[in-house]
């Protein structure tokens, strides 16, 4: 199955490519005289008017043989196919030609996603299920909030939500919302925030109101060690599943079951996690404990626990959390004396400035104090053994997210949305691809993250396991990379001869037949280096994968 990926995959981007200068080359009536995929000995294939269409040998990229290209010039007058041959085109259609091929490369991924995207007929609905402290939604937005309009436009889903309020830094927006059955309207100003991508290359300035889809998990941590829930058994990571015999699905039923407490006692039910030794390591299982809780307080935080959302799990050793001095069990209360309460925010902020020193605010048994935290950037092999940046804490947070049931899309509105992300996802990848070689044509990314055939067969492997839309997205992004890399200004690349017919333009003539010998050859032997490097990193992380 791997190597029908293999040949899906190569085989789709390189007709796409050259199907391109195919096609432009053709509305130009220049005469085609091959369209191959793949180089070396023919294997197969048929001849219609005067194109032969081949597969051969080598599936390492395919060409289109013109009338009149490179070194076999048509200049004789009388040749019936004088006006047809590509070098007597003009240089603004011969670079059309050249350009078409990574053009094709760069918008074929937006038929590709569109296709991805509308196979998506859920969302989840635009309601509110966390409000972050010192965000713009705090004191108007409230959990369980419905939003219905933003500035007079109906708003059913939270990926439009979320693309209004990113799409507008800074501007004064009124939301009209739903609560407990009352319609409400209210103004507020997505801050500006500033995005870094995962591979640490470029930055994006965004809008953010400080609110989150899903609601917080059942899961608590002890607050206070001499309160009831303490006294009564209850123990930090406890994930709480009834009380008074009533189903909890999140920490607000939580919050609405102890202010509405029948009792003078809560039967609280819990599934507890332990710790059980294995001959071949640790694991942890889930035993169900049950607590009755002294109800003195209307409040979880009155009887001494609150969500676990701020609490640290796992600390790694030699890491900058535990020189930080932090600990399991600890509870993050603020950030660089910002009150934090959702823990992804908190790990989102740190990673968005994780050069400078950031000032922690912790909960310990009972007791507040402070420490410093420097963050670190480190390179991780990931999953293709290509390296990648990442950056390190060393501290580790136990959830779950509760999602809120997903609501059904009409045709025309998953028709909307593919259209608008298979286009922004599109421009996305591009950019970030040209920063990205930016950088490492600066010395700022390692040239080992380069990748070769045997990196693109494993990758074109994993995500046919993976299934259809795991493969084409895959397929979309090597056919963004395969446009951007001919753009190149490398002789041989498409990019290297739009050069060439630049120079030709301010020459007013073509350049001699020895020169362009010349620049053959070296593109040639860039093309070779290019290809040595890519096949090194490949063999490298071959090695590092089965050996290591």
């Amino acid at each position: 199955m791997a190597v029908i990926y293999i040949v899906v995959l190569i085989g789709v981007l390189v007709f796409v490519h050259e199907f391109g200068h195919y096609v432009v080359a053709r509305l130009f009536g220049v005469k085609v005289l091959s369209f191959s995929i793949g180089f070396g000995p023919r294997l197969f294939g048929f001849k219609r008017g005067e194109t032969s269409w081949d597969v051969r040998a080598l599936p390492l990229g395919g060409y289109v043989m013109m009338y009149g290209t490179e070194f076999e010039e048509v200049t004789d007058r009388e040749d019936p196919d004088f006006a047809r041959a590509y070098n007597n085109k003009p240089i603004w259609q011969k670079a059309l030609i050249n350009l078409a091929g990574p053009l094709f490369n760069l918008l074929f991924p937006i038929p590709i996603l569109f296709a991805v995207y509308m196979g998506v007929t859920t969302d989840m609905p635009a309601q509110i299920g966390q409000v972050l402290d010192n965000s713009a939604a705090t004191g108007a937005l409230q959990p369980g909030d419905t939003v219905t309009h933003i500035d007079g436009e109906p708003v059913r889903f939270w990926t439009q939500l979320h693309d209004i309020v990113a799409d507008n830094p800074g501007v004064t927006l009124r939301f009209t919302v739903v609560r407990d059955g009352s319609t409400r309207e209210v103004d507020l100003t997505p801050q500006e925030t500033t995005l870094r991508d995962a591979m640490d290359v470029m930055t994006q300035t965004v809008g953010r109101i400080g609110v989150t889809p899903d609601l917080a998990p059942p899961i608590v941590g002890i607050t206070a060690p001499l309160a009831p829930a303490a006294r009564a058994g209850l123990q930090t990571f406890d994930e709480i599943t009834a009380i008074d015999g009533e189903s909890v699905r999140s920490y607000v039923d939580i919050e609405r079951a102890v202010a509405h407490r029948q009792g003078d006692v809560l039967h609280v039910s819990v599934l507890r996690p332990v710790k059980l030794d294995v001959p071949y390591g640790t694991i942890q299982v889930l035993t169900p404990v049950d607590i009755q809780i002294k109800a003195d307080g209307r409040t979880p935080a009155e009887l001494g626990f609150d969500s676990a959302n701020m609490f640290l799990s796992d600390i790694d050793q030699n890491s900058p959390a535990s020189r930080a001095g932090l600990r399991s069990g600890d509870r993050i209360l603020a950030l660089d004396g910002v009150s934090v309460n959702i823990f992804r925010s908190f790990a989102d902020k740190l990673a968005q400035n994780w050069e400078s020193p950031h000032k922690i605010t912790v909960l310990r048994d009972g007791e507040v104090f402070e420490t410093t935290l420097q963050m670190e950037k480190l390179t991780i092999t990931g999953e293709f053994q290509e390296e990648v940046p990442m950056i390190y804490a060393g501290f580790y947070h136990k959830t779950r997210y509760v999602m809120p049931d997903e609501i059904d899309k009409t045709f025309g509105e998953r028709m909307a949305f593919a259209a608008r992300s298979s286009i922004e996802m599109t421009v996305r990848a591009s950019t970030m691809l040209v920063v990205y070689i930016g950088r490492m044509f600066q010395g700022r990314v390692s040239t080992k993250s380069l990748g070769g055939p045997i990196m693109i067969g494993h990758m074109a492997s994993k995500a046919g396991q993976d299934g259809l839309d795991a493969f084409l997205r895959m397929m979309a992004g090597i056919s963004i990379n395969l446009g951007i890399l001919n753009l190149l200004p490398i002789p041989l690349f498409d990019g290297g001869k739009l050069v060439i017919l630049l120079v030709e333009a301010i020459k007013r003539g073509p350049l001699s037949m020895r020169t362009r010998q010349i620049i053959a050859y070296v593109g040639l032997a860039l093309v070779a280096l290019l290809i040595m490097l890519a096949f090194k990193n490949d063999l490298e992380r071959m090695w590092n994968l089965f050996f290591s």
